[in-house]
């Protein structure tokens, strides 16, 4: 039986003898070929009406969609068009969001304009929205990276997202007041009711696996693993976290973080970290002579720990082979940053579970005489055909 995340949607592709787009779908039930024309090869337009033709295919259980309905001309508009709009939204308004939300945003308006760029905002309606949503659901493997099905919660979430755009663009005066309305009428996926998967609880690792990575960790990351055990401060907050912003509790005794930017600070919550005894031990080495201005965990700080650990383990003796630093970029691509991000603590914390337990040297990404890695995506395209799981999707 075919996978349906290996199952490729059909091919967007020239007429022969024409400059126009075609795609042929199937019938799921009667067999029966149907081919649609798009517009002109390689237009915006005729990619978008293609996007939108095979969220209908799919709504409809990979029935034949009608002609007329998806194929309908859109009238001639004085509004901007979506793909303004998302990008006045993007310039002004996705700034003020923390980076996990911004990448949500960045998500739900890239497949947005894939699918509507080109539409007047005044003529995109629910029905257009459940199409969106339907694209959500079904995700596509032809697009690079691949795009993976959303759970309910997620397109739940994402549809809320582009409502909320629409919403804004009314503030804005550049959306009629009636789309959005008839935008937020378009009622959420329910539990059981949607083709849309549940998504998994993310649960904690277990304490095997935690005691045995820490010691592959850099000085600063297992620091921030262990006060995020001790305090259960989220990833955002603790890599945020600088020696200003640690003081004595006067009522408690206990050291604090008053955190100026957490998930709520929009909503103007409060949000204040406390240091029990342990979690102020592991933080007193970075306090100490610590400029107050400066962040308490450095990346530069871990780079410089992991150069001494290598030159620790160094067997040449110094006098012979390369001395230390000699054979460093004057101007290298790449720097350590003052501050981790959520994102750089994340692969920090990858990279030392890979050295903690290794996978089989056949699940690993192959390395080849000319010195190429293999790529993402063939090196998952393997672990699929292998069983892995991963059908054939990107990372």
């Amino acid at each position: 039986m075919t996978n349906k995340l290996t199952r490729k949607p059909p091919a967007y592709r020239q007429r022969k003898g024409y400059d126009q787009a075609i795609v042929t779908l199937t019938d799921a039930e009667t067999g029966k070929r149907r081919d649609y024309w798009l517009g002109e090869f390689g237009s915006p337009e005729s990619r978008e009406l293609y996007y939108r033709l095979l969220a209908e295919y799919e709504a409809l259980g990979r029935r034949l969609p009608d002609k007329k309905v998806v194929g309908a001309a859109v009238e001639p508009s004085a509004c901007i068009d979506v793909d303004e709009l998302a990008l006045e939204y993007w310039r002004r308004v996705a700034g003020e969001h923390l980076s996990k939300r911004s990448n949500a945003i960045r998500a739900s308006l890239r497949i947005l304009r894939q699918m509507d760029g080109s539409t007047p905002v005044d003529q995109y309606g629910p029905r257009r929205l459940r199409l969106l949503r339907e694209a959500m659901v079904a995700g596509d493997p032809a697009v690079e990276p691949p795009r993976r099905p959303w759970s309910r919660t997620t397109v739940n979430d994402r549809v809320r997202i582009v409502v909320s755009i629409y919403r804004w663009g009314v503030t804005q005066e550049i959306v009629p007041l009636s789309v959005a309305e008839a935008l937020a009428m378009v009622e959420p996926l329910k539990r059981g009711r949607t083709k849309a998967h549940e998504g998994k609880k993310v649960g904690p690792v277990s304490d095997f696996m935690l005691e045995a990575t820490l010691p592959e960790l850099a000085t600063p990351v297992a620091a921030m693993v262990r006060l995020q055990l001790l305090t259960g401060a989220r990833p955002g907050e603790i890599v945020r976290l600088y020696g200003g912003d640690l003081e004595r509790d006067e009522r408690t005794g206990l050291l604090i973080a008053q955190l100026a930017e957490h998930k709520t600070s929009h909503l103007g919550g409060e949000r204040v970290v406390y240091f029990g005894p342990e979690a102020e031990a592991v933080l007193e080495p970075f306090m100490n002579g610590r400029n107050p201005s400066r962040p308490l965990f450095s990346p530069t700080e871990a780079e410089a720990e992991r150069r001494a650990r290598q030159h620790a383990l160094r067997k040449t003796p110094i006098g012979y082979g390369n001395q230390p630093g000699t054979n460093r970029s004057d101007e290298p691509d790449r720097t350590p940053g003052d501050a981790y991000t959520v994102c750089s603590y994340r692969r920090a914390i990858q990279y030392a579970c890979e050295r903690a337990f290794p996978p089989p040297e056949h699940l690993r990404p192959r390395m080849f005489e000319d010195g190429r890695r293999e790529t993402n995506r063939a090196f998952h395209a393997r672990l699929g055909g292998m069983g892995g799981g991963m059908g054939g999707w990107g990372a």
